[in-house]
């Protein structure tokens, strides 16, 4: 069972070093630059294979984000999850949804088709862990709904507490167990909609202070990750580091400190495997669940991006965790694995 409330017992992950950060930072962007790395991946076996390769013990999760077109590319990734899901041969501990979550106008009665078929409890018989995307609130997108397109979807928790889908808050923190039982990864959601109209001034004041507070919690959790919709870091042509400039002013501080090993986050419709200088978590972005494709710029020399849908695998021990990315083809296009101390390899074809 996932657990909402963060153990007391150990302390917090063994944070890298600077040094560390910026050699790891160093070899991964010479090698895709340098190495024809990407094309090499590009060929991989289907991903569903690696996956099952990984062989026994810790947990598997797939993450996921800018999905809720409700379209054929929607259900074209979608059943693609679905069959690498059931290649593993392992149960999924959950699934990260990560914003964008509805496309256009959504109503309550909508979950069953738009949720509920499009990621069956037969393929997915874990939880969605959600949280909201600037479409999720679109009062000058695409829905008009405002603020009452996230109430749906926060409510939708509280009305049924059994349902795979899960939003307690617009910010939230929980805790996924090992196979042993005892807390492996402690995942905080945050809500990065800054925009007038998502979050109001006092929301995020109080989110500010609940991370703090949040932090500074004690974990036995080997791993602890952050989520929001937004990246702090893109090769998206068209918004760069925009997005996520605001974000890295409240949320720098904790990027920093070495302790949280993932930053992800969809918004831009592509994937992306980053590292930057100073900071020590690994940044993904997921956007690829359905939405229309944003261009990327690569040779920037942070690490992989590429112009595509899908989705990412992610496999976690109490030593190591490994990142797939896998495109609607269910091929492997991008792989990359970590150790809790925070040493990074990317792993070729």
């Amino acid at each position: 069972m996932n657990r909402h409330s963060p153990s007391n017992s150990n302390p917090a992950p063994h944070p890298m070093s600077r040094r560390e950060a910026l050699r790891t930072t160093l070899l991964f962007s010479s090698g895709i630059l340098t190495g024809g790395l990407a094309g090499r991946l590009a060929a991989a076996p289907d991903g569903a294979d690696k996956g099952a390769a990984l062989g026994p013990g810790g947990i598997d999760l797939l993450a996921v984000g800018d999905y809720g077109t409700n379209n054929d590319k929607q259900r074209q990734v979608a059943r693609q999850m679905a069959a690498y899901a059931g290649a593993l041969g392992r149960p999924l501990s959950c699934v990260l949804a990560l914003g964008d979550n509805f496309y256009g106008k959504f109503m309550p009665e909508e979950f069953p088709a738009r949720f509920s078929a499009m990621y069956p409890k037969k393929d997915f018989n874990c939880p969605f862990y959600a949280t909201l995307g600037n479409h999720d609130y679109g009062p000058s997108y695409d829905s008009k709904q405002g603020r009452l397109k996230a109430d749906y979807q926060l409510a939708r928790t509280r009305q049924s507490p059994g349902s795979r889908w899960k939003m307690p808050a617009k910010w939230y923190a929980f805790e996924l167990p090992g196979k042993t039982g005892k807390p492996l990864v402690k995942v905080i959601y945050l809500d990065g909609n800054n925009f007038e109209g998502a979050l109001t001034p006092q929301e995020k004041l109080a989110q500010r202070r609940w991370l703090a507070a949040e932090m500074a919690k004690p974990t036995a959790a080997k791993w602890l990750w952050m989520v929001s919709h937004y990246p702090i870091f893109s090769e998206t042509k068209s918004r760069g580091d925009a997005a996520g400039s605001k974000l890295l002013e409240q949320w720098g501080p904790y990027l920093k400190d070495g302790r949280v090993s993932l930053y992800l986050a969809g918004h831009d419709h592509n994937l992306q495997h980053l590292r930057v200088e100073g900071y020590s978590p690994d940044f993904v972005v997921s956007g690829g669940g359905g939405a229309s494709r944003y261009e990327v710029v690569p040779g920037k020399g942070r690490g992989f991006c590429m112009q595509t849908r899908g989705f990412n695998h992610i496999h976690v021990t109490e030593e190591k965790m490994t990142v797939q990315f896998i495109n609607p083809d269910g091929k492997r296009i991008h792989a990359y694995e970590r150790e809790v101390t925070g040493k990074m390899r990317v792993l070729e074809a």
